[in-house]
């Protein structure tokens, strides 16, 4: 999707300042009568300062604002051609887009002060004097405007950003509190049978970890993938977390799909990926053992994930786990994909229910 930056946004204000200026010099210069030398003196002047205005920031830019300015106004004394103001507009425009914006209002006041008294003892009429102070109000106004939209655009992009960033701390913190936690336990478990002296149940325990830590690469892939967008293959990926518990407890874990299963995009199909792997390591830590049914629907507009654990293993909690991200980091993840997640005890064990549009 093309987004239009800040840089595209600046370089094309300028190039149309330019252009502009461009046209207001030919008009100053072509037009009868043709200016003297005091008047020439001045448009180079002004000039100057605009191309000055447009093309440099800071205390420079303030200068030459007020360059362009004055000599507008000088211009507007010599030359009664009508052009002159442009240059006071040009100004003002300048100085509400880029300086404090009560120094801006303050230079349009005194600009516009000016040019009134100027036309005025020019004996303009009041017609020209309302269409001039009219068009540096309008102006101001427009100025402000766009500069509320700006801050208001910049505000927005700073929200995304930060979403993001949230977004992919939340994805590393899943991987790594999954894959290190189950890798740390094989480990501590092997140096425990090492010390007593079972080296063959300790080299399972050590290739259990090499795999685990391999999965935690692919998973890590896998998450890089659907932040990019990428379809997630919840199927299989649902399936491997119940053969990977069904490995580690000997215990039965069901994986019951209904519905035409399809690929799911990648937030959605992420959170509910994420949804199943804390729901099995939350059984792991609280009813380990006991026998898991998930089971995975796919409905016309949304995709359902349920897992439940029916309790005899360990003491299934009889309430939600307290502490660190868990399911409250679930519930983050699963409205911001635009579903809906509940967890409550379900006869002796414990069911999450995750649904989300996809």
């Amino acid at each position: 999707m093309f987004t239009v930056t800040d840089t595209a946004v600046a370089r094309w204000r300028q190039t149309r300042s330019l252009a502009f200026l461009v046209l207001l010099s030919a008009a100053m210069l072509y037009t009868r009568p043709r200016p003297g030398p005091a008047v020439l003196a001045l448009v180079a002047v002004a000039a100057v300062a605009w191309l000055a205005m447009t093309v440099r920031t800071g205390r420079t830019q303030a200068v030459a604002v007020a360059g362009c300015a004055a000599a507008g106004l000088a211009l507007c004394v010599l030359d009664t051609r009508g052009f002159a103001p442009c240059y006071l507009i040009a100004a003002c425009t300048v100085a509400v887009a880029a300086l404090p914006l009560i120094v801006a209002a303050a230079g349009t006041a005194v600009t516009a002060a000016g040019l009134t008294a100027v036309l005025w003892a020019r004996g303009a009429g009041w017609t020209e004097l309302l269409i001039w102070a009219g068009s540096l109000s309008l102006v101001l106004l427009l100025g402000v405007v766009r500069r509320q939209r700006d801050e208001q655009a910049r505000q927005a992009r700073t929200v995304a950003t930060l979403d993001e960033r949230a977004r992919v701390a939340r994805e590393i913190h899943d991987v790594l509190a999954h894959s290190l936690s189950a890798l740390s336990v094989q480990l501590e478990t092997a140096a425990a049978l090492l010390e007593k002296d079972r080296a063959a149940d300790a080299a399972v325990l050590v290739e259990r970890a090499g795999r685990l830590a391999r999965d935690g690469l692919t998973e890590t892939r896998r998450a890089v993938g659907a932040l990019r967008g990428d379809p997630v293959p919840l199927g299989e990926l649902v399936g491997a977390l119940a053969d990977g518990y069904r490995t580690d407890h000997g215990a039965p874990a069901d994986v019951t799909v209904s519905g035409t299963p399809r690929p799911v995009g990648g937030e959605p199909g992420l959170a509910l990926f994420r949804t199943a792997q804390e729901a099995l390591t939350n059984v792991r830590k609280h009813a380990p053992g006991s026998a898991v049914a998930v089971h995975v629907e796919y409905r016309h507009d949304t995709v359902r994930l349920t897992v439940r654990n029916d309790g005899a293993g360990d003491a299934a909690p009889r309430k939600a786990p307290a502490g660190g991200h868990g399911l409250d980091g679930l519930r983050e993840r699963v409205r911001l994909a635009g579903g809906t997640v509940t967890a409550a005890p379900r006869g002796d064990g414990w069911q999450v229910d995750a649904r989300i549009p996809g």
